[in-house]
């Protein structure tokens, strides 16, 4: 009788320590197990009319097919806008351009006076977009420091520029004030005219004679300089060697060995030749708070239907790839980072 109590309290403890485990395990299992639920979600890009809205509009519908759960609402935005709004909350998904992101996560100067640590890559190295300078060709010039002299010698200057919060007017604001020694408001006080306005209304404005120059920063090839050279006999004003060297070490935009930064003669009409641009590389980020299985869902969206992403943009097909899609310049979601490893493009 002992002999079988003992033996029943054995198998007792065995089974109670086996429920208790399996338990233990069942808790484990629900709580590592996220459930993607359906939700809206915001995603600041660029201006209306620019590349990146109508983008992300494009990859929010390829990832809508495929995630039926995730639905993203693309709304205006700007390079250095974007990663303080997707840093608080603000917005989930941002468009994020490489060098301004990393000044961004470590709070930089003089782009940002704090550091946005809330920021996370989600995929990176989409393009290389340039900035363009263009110019009606009756203002007889070929090259940005030209365009300087003109200014720096008090001529009239009536130019179409960037929005203030894109990275755009950072980057040439900066460029002009730290290479050159002039600003956009120095157009201004020589009698010329600067208009900040979006690219829609900025072919408008050098279609209809308002600005003989226009400054913006597009992929290849821009859409928005496509119909502005259709209208009127332009020239893509090249930038020198010491400019792209500077802008490169001084910011971290594209560097002038890495061969990408030459706009191919025939990307634009009348354009006979290369010509040399300053660049930089494109990402996509997330609030680092956004839930693993999101990011993992929106990265895994994407990189299965890869050819419908790169089908957005003739540059894509260029630059974005699987294997270049993990190198964000800041750190990597940890969803991201998952699907990535799954994958085997991140060990």
């Amino acid at each position: 009788m002992k002999r079988f109590s003992k033996a029943m309290l054995v198998l007792a403890l065995v089974l109670t320590s086996g429920m208790l485990f399996a338990a233990a395990q069942g808790e484990a299992m629900a709580s590592d197990a996220e459930v993607l639920k359906p939700a809206t979600y915001s995603w600041t890009a660029g201006g209306m009319g620019g590349g990146w809205y109508t983008q992300a509009g494009g990859m929010a519908a390829i990832v809508k097919n495929s995630v039926d759960e995730i639905t993203i609402k693309v709304i205006p935005g700007g390079g250095t806008v974007n990663p303080a709004k997707v840093d608080a909350g603000q917005d989930n998904f941002g468009w994020g351009v490489g060098y301004v992101d990393k000044a961004a996560y470590n709070g930089i100067a003089p782009l940002f006076d704090k550091e946005y640590k809330n920021i996370r890559g989600l995929a990176g190295n989409f393009s290389v977009d340039f900035y363009h300078f263009l110019a009606a060709k009756n203002t007889g010039i070929t090259t940005i420091d030209q365009l300087v002299a003109k200014v720096k010698a008090g001529e009239k200057v009536n130019l179409a520029g960037p929005m203030v919060g894109t990275s755009e007017r950072a980057l040439t604001g900066l460029l002009f004030e730290n290479y050159y020694g002039i600003s956009y408001e120095q157009i201004e006080k020589n009698g010329g005219r600067v208009i900040y306005a979006a690219y829609g209304d900025m072919v408008n404005l050098y279609k209809d004679r308002h600005v003989d120059y226009v400054i913006a920063c597009l992929g290849l090839p821009g859409s928005a300089i496509t119909e502005m050279a259709l209208s009127r006999d332009s020239v893509l004003l090249a930038a020198s060697d010491d400019l792209v060297k500077f802008s490169a070490s001084t910011y971290g935009t594209v560097a002038l060995e890495s061969g990408l930064l030459k706009v191919p003669a025939g990307t634009y009409t009348g354009m006979t030749t290369d010509v040399q641009a300053i660049g930089h590389s494109t990402e996509i980020i997330a609030g680092a708070t956004m839930p693993d299985i999101v990011a993992y869902n929106f990265v895994k969206a994407l990189m299965e239907n890869i050819d419908d992403v790169k089908a957005l943009n003739p540059s894509f097909q260029k630059y974005f790839s699987k294997e270049g899609a993990v190198n964000t310049m800041v750190p990597l979601h940890p969803g991201a980072e998952k699907y990535y490893r799954e994958i085997g493009v991140l060990k």
